[in-house]
This record gives structure tokens, C-alpha cells and sequence, in this order.
């Protein structure tokens, strides 16, 4: 059994501000990560596990696509910002060794049919070391011509699992990612209904198609495999944005907190972009040791909120304001514990 060695320590962003939406907003949001370092470095909030970033903090030039993991690590590290990550995480090295930056990227597919890409991926010191693509979409995201479309090979991903220093495991969400997680611990259908389309290599197959449903089917039980298999204790989601503070109360009840109680309890935090205001109190998108009777609260589900040991907010260079929070998981109860 995996036993960490102390509580996991994550400190989040939140950014007033909308997602990256070319790669020529990049260089602003590479500013922004070196004024977030250089405020964690001088904190006392050492050591921490992992720093993470929205949803849409980043956007890449090229898809991910169904690429296999070597092939989308060389199209992340292609681009501008990843030399930057890299030099930044080795500044960190000395007070937070071996950290982790974790962020969302999104990206515009070369086909009609398809919708914006989006991802999860995170990086060491030494460039790219976990993504998770975007697998289960909304509703929303697959309704009408265009679609949504998971890759079949990402239901059993190992690098949608990372390790952290402190000896947890955390897993990578992408958004809405993080639903499907919890679903698939309870046994919910929303996010499985949602997939409407699905990539397998080369091949583009919808719900139209005859093999369509078996082979979902056949991916995510592959996915609820993997899981057991993984067995996270840190759940992490780059949220891409909520319009203002109090609309994220809905994330914080059944998704956050659920996604906590369905998986044992684990630390469950997410970041993301707020259009008009930063959060002051309320939802942290953040929670942990939350009980598993929680599953079935449904519209009474506390939001069990995890409060941040500290936080730091300034605007930066750039205009745009920034609220930093560290977190620290609890200790785990007798009736937390694996």
C-alpha cells in the first residue's frame, strides 16, 4: 500500500481574466508565471508538491490529437513558454524540490467537425512528465455538428497519473474531467451519454456509427481499470472559467467535493479564470477527506469546502489580477483512511 510520507501542499492560481485564446497571448501569461514563482519562492509555504494553473492557460500551435504520449510531449515542448517552465521549476528546486507545474492548454483543431482541444499537463524540471487530454466532454461540448472528441487510447493513459513528491499520486483532469472521474466511481451516466464522438488512431467514428457504443463502453471500462489500478489520492482540475465569484459554488458541490468523497476521500483542488472578479471567501475549488455519504446527497450536498492555509493576491505586470492560495491536505481520519 502507498503510504505518503506527509500531507500533499498544493498552491493554486486564479487569474481575472478569460483563457489564452492564440498563442500570441503566451508571452503575457509566461510573465505572469515567473511573477507567481518568484512570489512562491520568497513564501514560507515550502515544500510544495505541485503549483497549479487554469484551464486555457497556455495555448499550443499544434493538436494533440490521438498522438501517443512521446509525440505529444515533443509538441508541448516545442513551443516558447516550455524552456521558460523548465528554468522556473529549477529555481524552485532548492526550496521545493522536485515540484511540479500543472496547467491547461487548449488548442484549435485542424478539422470543421471538431471543437477546441483541451488538456491537462504538467511538467518537472525536466520538461513534460504527464498529459491528460480532455475525455469527458459536456453535453454542451458534443451537441449539434461539431463535436468533442475523446481518444479512445487516453481511458488507459498511465500519464494522466503522476507522482508527487510527497509519495501521492495525483491525477489529471481537464475541466469538466473531473465529473467523469467522480461518475465513474458512483456509476453516473451524464458524462458517458455526453460522448458523442471518439478518435481511435486515424479513424473518427461517431454515435451514428454501429461500433460507436461498444467501443465507449469498452474505453471507459478500461478507464474504471485504471483507476483502481492508480489509486489517486490527489485529484487535480485546470478549470478554464466561471463568470464571476459564486458561480463556482455548483464546482464546488458536485464536482470538487464529490470527486473527494468518491475517490476515499483524496485531496480534490482546482484553479481557474474569473471574467469579472476574484474570489474574496466562499468556494476555494478546493476539498478533501469529504465522506463517501456525500455520493448520494445530490442537491443537498455540502460544498465541505477546504480552506487555504494562506493566500496572496497582486495585479500583475500585465493588468490582470492573480490570487495565489496554498493548500494543505489533512491528516486522515480512521474513517478517511485507505
Amino acid at each position: 500500500m502507498r503510504r505518503p510520507h506527509r500531507s500533499p501542499r498544493l498552491a493554486t492560481l486564479c487569474l481575472q481574466a478569460g483563457t489564452a485564446d492564440t498563442t500570441k497571448d503566451n508571452a503575457a501569461r509566461i510573465s505572469i508565471l515567473e511573477e507567481t514563482i518568484t512570489h512562491i519562492i520568497a513564501s514560507n509555504w515550502h515544500p510544495l508538491d505541485a503549483v497549479l494553473l487554469p484551464g486555457g492557460f497556455f495555448r499550443l500551435s499544434r493538436t494533440l490529437g490521438a498522438l501517443p504520449f512521446d509525440q505529444r510531449k515533443n509538441v508541448i515542448e516545442a513551443e516558447r513558454f516550455t524552456g521558460v517552465i523548465r528554468r522556473l521549476l529549477q529555481r524552485l528546486e532548492d526550496a521545493s524540490p522536485q515540484a511540479r507545474l500543472i496547467f491547461g492548454v487548449t488548442a484549435t483543431p485542424r478539422h470543421r467537425a471538431e471543437r477546441t482541444e483541451q488538456a491537462c499537463i504538467a511538467f518537472d524540471s525536466g520538461g513534460v512528465i504527464g498529459a491528460a487530454r480532455k475525455m469527458f466532454p459536456t453535453s454542451a461540448e458534443t451537441r449539434g455538428r461539431r463535436y468533442m472528441s475523446p481518444c479512445v487510447d487516453d481511458y488507459s493513459a498511465d500519464e494522466r497519473f503522476i507522482s508527487l513528491p510527497n509519495g501521492s499520486v495525483a491525477m489529471l483532469n481537464s475541466c469538466y474531467d473531473l465529473f467523469g472521474a467522480a461518475d465513474t466511481a458512483t456509476g453516473g451516466d451524464a458524462r458517458r451519454l455526453a460522448i458523442r464522438a471518439l478518435r481511435q488512431g486515424p479513424e473518427h467514428m461517431t454515435h451514428r456509427d454501429v461500433a460507436f457504443r461498444a467501443t465507449r463502453d469498452a474505453a471507459i471500462a478500461t478507464w474504471k481499470e485504471t483507476v483502481a489500478q492508480k489509486q489517486p489520492d490527489v485529484l487535480v482540475a485546470s478549470i478554464h472559467a466561471f463568470e464571476r465569484p459564486g458561480l463556482d459554488g455548483y464546482w464546488q458541490r458536485h464536482g470538487i467535493a464529490r470527486a473527494s468523497a468518491a475517490f476515499q476521500g483524496a485531496l480534490a483542488i482546482g484553479a481557474a479564470h474569473f471574467l469579472d472578479s476574484l474570489p474574496t471567501r466562499g468556494s476555494p475549488l478546493a476539498a478533501a477527506r469529504v465522506p463517501r455519504a456525500a455520493l448520494t446527497a445530490g442537491v443537498n450536498r455540502a460544498a465541505y469546502a477546504l480552506p487555504p492555509a494562506d493566500h496572496l493576491s497582486w495585479t500583475t505586470q500585465t493588468g490582470i489580477n492573480a490570487l495565489l492560495r496554498l493548500f494543505v491536505a489533512p491528516k486522515p481520519t480512521s474513517q478517511t483512511r485507505r
